[in-house]
């Protein structure tokens, strides 16, 4: 590239090596400068008919063939500057660039121009295609189209979707939608607030812990200060809360997808977890000036499920009514993807453990598996960090499949596209729009960042700032008009999710334009508060138009009726399955995890015959009576031993738990016992190894029934300290703490066991031990 002698006018860009048409390589550059036009391996670039559309035209020029197509007028909002400079533009030999931004030295990219309508022209389309795809639902829904002209349809993934075929075979199969009726359910959301106690320095200023602060020489350094401060200027000991949530009020439709969008600490989980009746209810401890966490009202047909008079007899009906996604992937690492989604639906769907369809394509778990594009890893292990299994965002799809396996009325999915690319995002939440409009379900999905296609596929847009205050939801096309009117100016680079997200953190300074703003909440011409944003939507239509419809009755009350809906009643079992097949299911399950767990399987093995010879070998043929205690004393050390070992790792379980207790998944005496039952394997291996060594090679009773019985004592107390020992994991916090609680009821065994310190010389105070 020959050099300019005005450096700071133009500049160069080598972007690779192309072939020339004698077949010989040739460097591609491309040049642009300021007040130039745009260069690419010496063609100047006319851009002007693109922009004007109308033309299609294909030009080649040393080796490099680019062809543009005018009837679109829009490029795709992945397109990088480079590729619309090298593919999207006709080369001609004109000496206009007009398109070039004159404050900065690279040119805008087409994918850049016009995202507003971009945006507008997604959603209309989306509307366009639902519509007919369900045509009953062409009364309640409207398409804004501009100045007559009409939106063209696009082909959409549900028009040739093999899911989408096999979905409808499968419900003729099942009798249509009415054998599987879900309750027509409307959730509202009234005045809720959501507060919690913050860390105080004492200052009256939130804490952050930090190593220092946390020790006990910042607590030394506070006593001191104390003491040498004056008694006016002591700090006193302030009860500081946060505000999660503030003031929210909402009303959330079936057959309606909302995308729950907002800066982290903006409490989009603690709204998710507020609509889905899982926010705690707890109150302030003593010197607080509030009363409970949670005020306001969370309500789901008229029935009251968490805040201010809660319905406590319907709270089984309550949790059966939702699924909720989690941010965290928490799965059997060594289940495959099909057994995973095949014990959800043996546990929530009585019709998926009596059909035995297995995740052929024609049951539901098949079905669900090829929705989420699982179908071809379905013998995969989940895995996890330290067990190779299914990439992360196929995990991700995993946790998203294991709740829709069952039909619930309302659906709540927190951060879903994390480790998603785009295209595979839009793809489930097409997924997702479609099976809410079939089944009548709302669907409540936090996103981070999502693209403009992502966003299209969602009704309404729900967005949060600081301080948990609702600064807009309504309509996903009128959101960013909205705030453009409020004076927050968007660029022609920036997408609307990005725009959306921009306005609600601290970067919305930076957009703001007095001259625009139509409102009078900004403070002295500066940016609105979240406070004065949530006052602005308060005010306006659209927050006008949520408390009309809060005030008007329901469609379908269930707290007025005096019989409850047949499609109710399945949810109003706790449990789908009874309490034996739920122990039957969790210990099939934890027998499959021990089975393939080759690794520990192996290594007992070897540690159990190691130990049983080595014991056997010390104490040989003893005649030594005190040296049969030795023996047994060595066993059931070797026994605590491995049981405080293998305690850990139950910790790793405890999520999977909460996560299966939350959706009611089974009973925790069922689950227990099913743990319990399926690790007997494992310790008859135990018992039978090490056990047969020691008793033949010590020299015991030479009888068939001495043996028995010497094998079902110590089976007996290997069962007693795994339980123990799992009890430990159940209480304790963290696996360190499981460590020096394991050490410290080993200590206790070891002294008292009556073979270190003989029982004549226990005190009587520590003897019941």
């Amino acid at each position: 590239m020959a050099e300019d002698p005005d450096d700071d006018a133009q500049e160069g860009l080598e972007i690779g090596m192309v072939p020339s048409p004698d077949g010989s390589p040739q460097r591609l550059s491309v040049t642009f400068g300021v007040d130039d036009p745009i260069i690419i391996n010496d063609e100047n670039i006319d851009v002007d008919n693109m922009m004007a559309g109308g033309q299609k035209s294909t030009t080649t020029t040393g080796g490099i063939s680019s062809i543009h197509s005018g009837a679109s007028g829009q490029s795709s909002y992945a397109d990088s500057r480079l590729s619309g400079l090298s593919s999207s533009m006709p080369v001609t030999n004109t000496r206009k660039a007009s398109f070039i931004d004159r404050k900065a030295k690279w040119p805008r990219s087409l994918s850049e121009v016009h995202r507003q309508d971009h945006m507008n022209k997604l959603v209309a389309q989306r509307r366009q295609s639902m519509l007919q795809l369900f045509p009953e639902d062409e009364s309640s829904a409207s398409i804004e189209e501009e100045e007559g002209q009409v939106v063209e349809r696009k082909e959409t993934m549900e028009d040739h979707s093999d899911f989408v075929k096999h979905l409808k075979g499968f419900l003729a199969k099942q009798g249509g939608l009415q054998s599987m009726p879900l309750p027509s359910m409307e959730v509202r959301l009234q005045n809720v607030s959501y507060r919690v106690p913050s860390l105080d320095d004492g200052s009256g200023k939130n804490k952050i812990p930090t190593i220092y602060n946390t020790s006990p020489l910042y607590s030394i350094q506070r006593f001191i200060k104390w003491l040498r401060a004056n008694k006016e200027d002591r700090p006193s000991n302030q009860h500081l809360v946060t505000d999660v949530l503030t003031n929210v009020n909402l009303v959330l439709k079936p057959k309606c997808m909302y995308l729950v969008l907002g800066p982290p600490l903006s409490g989009k989980t603690s709204l998710l977890k507020a609509i889905a009746g899982m926010l705690q209810q707890d109150t302030f401890p003593k010197g607080y000036n509030e009363d409970k966490y949670l005020t306001g009202k969370i309500l789901y047909n008229n029935l009251v499920v968490s805040g201010d008079d809660v319905d406590e007899k319907h709270r089984t009906l309550f949790k059966n009514l939702v699924a909720f996604v989690r941010q965290n992937d928490n799965h059997a690492p060594r289940l495959t993807v099909a057994e995973t989604f095949l014990f959800s639906g043996n546990c929530k769907d009585e019709r998926v453990r009596k059909n035995r369809k297995g995740t052929r394509k024609d049951g539901k778990v098949g079905l669900t598996l090829e929705g989420l594009g699982l179908s071809h890893v379905q013998d995969t292990f989940v895995g996890n960090e330290q067990i190779r299994g299914v990439s992360g965002g196929q995990r991700r799809r995993v946790t998203l499949g294991e709740m829709l396996i069952w039909d619930t009325p309302l659906l709540c999915g927190d951060e879903i596209s994390t480790g998603l690319d785009t295209a595979s995002t839009v793809d489930i939440l097409r997924i997702l729009s479609y099976h809410s409009r079939l089944l009548s379900r709302i669907s409540v999905v936090s996103l981070l960042q999502p693209s403009p296609e992502a966003v299209a596929l969602f009704d309404e847009v729900i967005l949060l700032s600081e301080g948990g205050n609702i600064i807009f939801t309504g309509p996903t096309e009128a959101a960013c008009g909205y705030f453009r009117n409020l004076g927050y100016e968007q660029p022609d680079s920036m997408d609307n999710a990005d725009y959306l997200l921009a306005v609600a953190s601290s970067d919305r300074k930076h957009l703001y334009r007095a001259e625009t703003d139509m409102s009078n909440e900004s403070e002295h011409g500066s940016s609105h508060t979240p406070a004065s944003f949530a006052k602005s939507l308060r005010e306006s239509t659209i927050g006008s138009q949520i408390l009309k419809e809060q005030e008007k009755g329901w469609e379908v009350d269930w707290a007025t009726a005096t019989q409850a809906p047949k499609e109710l009643e399945p949810f109003r079992k706790k449990y789908q399955n009874s309490f034996l097949v739920s122990v039957w299911l969790t210990m099939k399950r934890a027998f499959v995890l021990w089975r393939r767990d080759y690794i520990f399987i192996r290594a007992s093995v070897i540690k159990n015959i190691a130990m049983g010879l080595s014991v056997g070998f010390v104490f040989h043929n003893t005649d030594i009576s005190r040296s049969f205690f030795g023996v047994l004393f060595q066993g059931n050390l070797f026994i605590m031993l491995g049981a405080m070992t293998s305690t850990p790792d139950k910790l790793d379980d405890r999520a999977i738990f909460y996560k299966h207790h939350d959706s009611n998944f089974y009973p925790a005496l069922a689950y227990i016992i099913g743990q319990a039952l399926a690790l007997i394997p494992q310790m008859l291996l135990d018992v039978m190894l090490f056990g047969t060594f020691v008793y033949w090679m010590v020299g015991f009773v030479f009888s068939a029934a001495g043996f028995l019985i010497y094998l079902a004592l110590f089976f007996s107390f290997n069962f007693t300290m795994g339980q123990l020992f799992g009890l430990l994991a159940t209480l304790a916090p963290s696996k360190s703490v499981v460590s020096a609680g394991g050490a410290f009821i080993l200590l206790l065994n070891t002294l008292f066991c009556g073979y270190i310190v003989a029982p004549a010389v226990i005190p009587a105070y520590w003897i019941w031990i």
